[in-house]
């Protein structure tokens, strides 16, 4: 798809100004310069500017398509070819949902969907099946699925409202690079040290954590259910990837005001991409910004402990003793002291959380018979630790994995209803995505996968329900540190 222009929105609104000549407009409705739309498709070029839907007549159901806008390296917005459709009421406000048609896939709007009733929060007056778009190198096509409920469509002509998505995004980066105030960078030895150092301590009285027989904070986190969990899964020093999410949605803001709350599953450390398994650098960097924002949030943000959270010769990547590298680099980089503070964090890492919306681990449901009191001591108990971080669902090449009666029992134990969702992170299902909702046909459990170089999708709730969200991955390290560096994300 083109880059969205001056001349090519021009281009789209004469094709459509004609085309209104030629159609019936909703002229019974509010919704100026707009098309009724009838069971015969209609096809324009791809808008590179907002359009308005409005589903069901008078009082039916608004939402706006925008081009999605995506930054590259040189602080410059494009347009990634997809499109979003959202509830422009409630999308720039807080955590929302919305749906994506993408370039070259056709999209049916309608309440039959059961993710876009979560998404979109669909009202009766949308049909079954009310609306079908299809997006190829042709251009756009709509045609109207019910026969009994109204469509239309029109452009908007308001410049502000056209760019108000990529002012939108440059504010949320913005209120980061505020927010942290400096940039990511590696530290000096002593800063380093000092970051680790108070987080550790934090770790020590962090919130929501029941006490351990010993006296220490237990391994299971007990959350509260009002404030929003957005799930993050294995970064694998992805921090591009960190760094979208943060400045993506309502996600920062809920952060900020407390209703909230970010999940990160593990495995931040470490990359998976082949030939690239031995550099470092990036998963020092991650956790530094991990430790920040840690310290800014200490009941909003919280870390599980992963498998490759660990200096252990057994953590590998494709031959790669990962462990043992990770080990090496925190000696040499950053001092015997910082690699012991580092074991000292692990040591004390959660490994389940728990509220009454969820159930989050690294791996999987342990297939051993644990309770409770075993969760929260589960820093006593080495294969129960193994079974949290490391444990991936049964098929025919793992046998000994966690299955479906698992996962019904794990929810016993805690006192979870059975249609609680699990979430977890550790065994990607495929390399082409970033999150699978009802992983292996075992209902209300997901899997996320955060180090997908093209993607990163998160787990989260708009409304009453947890739903997934995707966005394109993007090189904000550079953009970021720029903007701290010379006050403007523009190279």
């Amino acid at each position: 798809m083109a880059r969205s222009t001056q001349v090519s929105r021009k281009t789209f609104l004469s094709y459509f100004d004609e085309l209104i000549h030629d159609m019936q407009e909703c002229d019974d409705v509010d919704l100026r310069g707009s098309v009724r739309l009838g069971p015969k498709k209609v096809r324009v070029p791809a808008p590179m500017l907002t359009l308005q839907l409005l589903l069901g007549g008078e009082d039916g159901y608004r939402l706006h398509m925008d081009p999605e806008m995506v930054i590259d390296a040189r602080g410059r917005f494009h347009a990634s070819g997809d499109y979003l459709l959202f509830d422009p009421q409630t999308f720039f406000n807080g955590i929302s949902g919305f749906v994506r048609l993408a370039e070259g896939a056709s999209l049916t709007l309608g309440r039959e969907s059961l993710l876009q009733r979560l998404l979109l929060d669909y009202p009766k007056v949308v049909a079954e099946q009310h609306l079908r778009l299809k997006l190829n190198d042709n251009g756009l096509s709509l045609k109207r699925k019910s026969s009994k409920r109204d469509a239309c469509v029109a452009p908007v002509k308001d410049k502000d409202l056209i760019d108000r998505m990529v002012r939108w995004r440059k504010r949320k980066i913005e209120r980061l690079a505020k927010l942290l105030g400096s940039p990511i960078e590696c530290p000096s030895r002593s800063e380093g040290l000092a970051l680790l150092e108070q987080v550790i301590a934090l770790m020590g009285r962090e919130p929501y954590r029941p006490q351990a027989r010993d006296g220490r904070p237990g391994s299971l986190l007990q959350l509260p259910g009002r404030p929003a969990p957005i799930f993050v899964g294995d970064l694998h020093a992805r921090i591009d990837n960190l760094l979208v999410i943060l400045t993506q949605n309502g996600f920062l803001e809920s952060l900020q005001d407390g209703s909230g709350m970010l999940i990160l599953v593990g495995d931040a450390v470490h990359p998976d991409e082949p030939g690239r398994e031995d550099e470092m650098d990036m998963s020092m960097l991650l956790m530094d910004l991990i430790f920040r924002l840690k310290l800014l949030f200490p009941e909003r943000v919280f870390y599980l402990r992963g498998n490759h959270d660990s200096f252990s010769e057994d953590v590998n990547k494709g031959g790669v003793p990962q462990g043992l590298l990770w080990e090496k680099a925190l000696h040499d980089r950053r001092g015997a002291e910082y690699r012991d503070a580092m074991q000292r964090l692990y040591d004390v890492l959660p490994y389940i959380a728990v509220s009454p919306q969820f159930i989050c681990c690294h791996a999987g449901a342990p297939t051993m018979s644990v309770s409770r009191d075993d969760l929260i001591n589960a820093h006593e108990k080495p294969a129960l630790q193994h079974q949290l971080t490391h444990l991936r669902l049964r098929n025919a090449n793992m046998p000994g994995g966690y299955a479906r009666g698992d996962v019904k029992r794990l929810r016993k134990r805690l006192g979870a209803d059975e249609d609680t969702p699990l979430v977890v992170g550790h065994t990607p299902l495929s390399a082409d995505d970033t999150y699978w909702l009802n992983a292996g046909g075992i209902e209300h459990h997901h899997v996320l996968f955060g180090a997908n170089p093209k993607t990163v999708g998160v787990i989260t709730r708009t409304g009453r329900h947890l739903v997934p969200l995707k966005y394109p991955a993007e090189p904000l390290l550079d953009v970021y540190n720029r903007l701290i560096h010379t006050g403007t994300m523009t190279e």
